[in-house]
């Protein structure tokens, strides 16, 4: 497409001079003292008055639309200030990343934060995600009825597309098109300068005399009016079974067989009609679009014009989108670093890509999924944040609980490199945590941590050996307390145990592990993604 767009400043300068020249007294010049005073000021106020009637609606109209890329013939425009200012807003919230004016996009085809920036569509036929925008936008009359449409397509694949109509009162979605999706869509400029919107879907089925037949190619023509769509004309290029080359292809249009064609005039239908222009304004195709920030610019200048100055401008606030680097969080705006490294290591939970370890029937593994539904055992995930040094930052805890046991992850910091896995319980006032591996008995473990990291400072290990009369397997028992390891009797090693247990309790979270919850308790919104990861909005 060829830029044909103005500076912004022209049409702003241009709409200055119109209210400018409702206003400006007509200059006196030195004459014989044949006038009065009150004869001149009175021929100032008549010239002032008809220069007033020099400005004409068309002229208004054209310095409305200034450089404002513009499909159709611009003489013609009844966009009212209200509609513009409309229009501007959708491009200033699709900006801030608030897309409710849509209906949002489906978290399963769309992996999107804002306009402002790249985006990915999971694209079907190719089986991975396409990169794809929303950088360029026009105002087009569609329909050929003096009312334009937004249309805002991306810089590098016209075919993903959204247009914006009217329905009277409000502007409204009216059809959208996303490459790979099932489906081709295209915009196609007709003979008469209007536009048709077309679905184009291949290998499918379409009904004919009501019966389903196979499909090559069905495409589905909508006609734009009255701010939407209506679909005019199905056409298929269709066999009925059997589906070999002894049948040939037949096109059929809203049901009906139209007729049984040649292979040419089959890979005719497959082709792209050629496209002749002959209208006095720019062609669809040749249209040259601006950016977003640049429409909403010119639709502000336009709605001020309009409306005789009355209109508010829309303001954009573009989305501050953060990227927490080795982490699946990314946040609108800052957010303190231990919230994104919580919020990380519950991500991996919900996700099903941690696991708490539980020895009951042998060493399953339970995970939770992102509806709070784990696969194995039941909702026994939960978490916590707790000041668990009394140094003033938030530590996480998450937990797997059942009726027989009870393990807890501490997360110092709240990123798993700063973790501690399996405590059975802690002692605040001595500052230890203790853990165990493996059976019970195996090996347990006293730590301790010094505010940033956690150390060991006792162990008590229990270790399967040979015997003495080198066949039968017995137990050793061994106690490590400062650097210094020694054997103990079986008695001793129990008897340290149960102190250790007693002395150090039961820590476990109990918040249940769930979207709902983790959004309560960090003050936030979470928009899981396809992707896995998430975008994380601060609560107002």
């Amino acid at each position: 497409m060829k830029r044909k767009t103005t500076a912004l400043m022209t049409v702003l300068a241009l709409a200055v001079g119109i209210s400018a020249c409702k206003h400006k007294p007509v200059p006196q010049t030195d004459t014989a003292n044949t006038v009065s005073t009150e004869e001149t000021e009175e021929t100032a106020e008549e010239t002032t008055e008809e220069t007033e009637e020099e400005v004409t609606p068309e002229e208004q109209l054209r310095t409305a639309l200034g450089g404002m890329p513009y499909y159709g013939d611009a003489a013609g425009c009844k966009m009212t200030a209200e509609q513009a200012a409309a229009f501007a807003q959708i491009i200033a919230d699709g900006l801030a990343g608030d897309f409710s004016f849509r209906g949002g996009y489906s978290n399963y085809d769309y992996d999107i934060l804002t306009w402002s920036e790249p985006f990915q569509v999971f694209a079907f036929d190719m089986e991975q995600p396409a990169e794809i925008d929303r950088f360029h936008v026009m105002l087009g009359d569609f329909a050929g009825d003096g009312v334009p449409y937004l249309y805002l397509y991306g810089s590098q694949e016209p075919s993903s597309f959204e247009v914006y109509g009217w329905n009277g009162s409000e502007p409204i979605l009216s059809c959208t098109g996303e490459i790979g999706l099932r489906s081709d869509y295209l915009l196609t400029e007709e003979t008469d300068g209007r536009v048709s919107f077309t679905e184009q879907c291949f290998n499918a089925g379409t009904k004919c005399r009501d019966e389903y037949i196979w499909a090559a190619v069905v495409r589905l023509e909508h006609a734009f009016k009255e701010g939407n769509t209506e679909l005019v004309c199905e056409r298929a290029l269709a066999k009925w079974e059997p589906l070999d080359d002894s049948e040939p292809f037949s096109i059929v249009e809203n049901g009906e067989q139209i007729k049984t064609c040649t292979e040419e005039e089959a890979e005719a239908f497959l082709e792209e009609a050629s496209h002749h222009h002959e209208l006095p304004y720019t062609c669809f195709y040749d249209m040259e679009p601006c950016t977003l920030e640049e429409m909403v610019n010119y639709l502000n200048a336009y709605a001020d014009v309009m409306s005789g100055g009355q209109s508010v401008p829309v303001e954009i606030e573009k989305a501050e989108i953060v990227t927490h680097e080795g982490t699946g969080i990314i946040t609108k705006g800052e957010v303190p670093q231990w919230k994104a490294d919580s919020l990380e290591v519950l991500r991996h939970f919900i996700n099903g890509e941690a696991g708490m370890g539980c020895v009951n029937d042998g060493d399953s593994v339970t995970y939770v999924n992102g509806f709070g539904e784990e696969w194995e055992g039941t909702k026994s995930f939960y978490f916590d944040l707790t000041d668990i040094n009394s140094d003033g930052s938030q530590d996480l805890l998450v937990s797997y609980k059942d009726e027989y046991l009870s393990y807890t992850n501490l997360y110092l910091g709240s990123s798993f490199k700063d973790g501690l896995f399996s405590i059975n319980g802690a002692n605040r006032s001595e500052g230890t945590y203790l853990c165990t591996g493996g059976s019970v008995f195996a090996v347990a473990y006293l730590y301790v941590c010094d505010g940033t990291a956690f150390s060991v400072v006792s162990a008590l290990e229990e270790e399967e050996v040979i015997g003495s009369d080198g066949y039968d397997m017995e137990y050793q028992y061994t106690l490590t307390e400062n650097g210094t390891k020694r054997k103990i009797s079986e008695e001793e090693f129990h008897s340290v145990w149960k102190a250790w247990e007693s002395r150090n309790t039961d820590i476990s979270a109990n918040t249940h592990l769930d979207i709902e919850n983790i959004e309560n308790t960090f003050q936030v919104n979470i928009d899981i993604r396809y992707s896995g990861k998430w975008f994380v909005t601060s609560i107002e």
